[in-house]
């Protein structure tokens, strides 16, 4: 573990780890997690790159519950999208951007 905690801390930190670990595989807690962070303002693409990436690699060893959670958050963007009744182009191209922050957007 790359964490460097002396003495209880040490074992404090495992503790709260494997915790957290527990909490990401429960699909409400993580579906609430990442909805809540997209809402703070602050939250850049940035942040939403790393976290997601940090998330998938948590979730490496269960694939398809990965894809499941990454499923119903498209499943809410669209929804989101045709309630907002914005181009479907427009939808792809939020959805390429959230999902690659590198990509660059079109100049108008």
């Amino acid at each position: 573990m790359g964490v460097q905690v002396s003495g209880n801390g040490q074992l404090n930190v495992e503790k709260a780890l494997k915790l957290f670990a527990q909490l990401v595989n429960n699909k409400v807690f993580l579906l609430t997690f990442i909805r809540t962070l997209e809402l703070q303002r602050s939250f850049s693409m940035r942040d939403r790159g790393n976290v997601a990436s940090l998330v998938m690699t948590a979730l490496q060893g269960r694939l398809e519950y990965a894809t499941d959670v990454l499923k119903q958050l498209l499943s809410d963007l669209i929804e989101k999208n045709l309630e907002s009744k914005n181009h479907p182009k427009l939808l792809l191209r939020s959805i390429m951007n959230e999902g690659n922050p590198q990509i660059k957007r079109p100049e108008k």
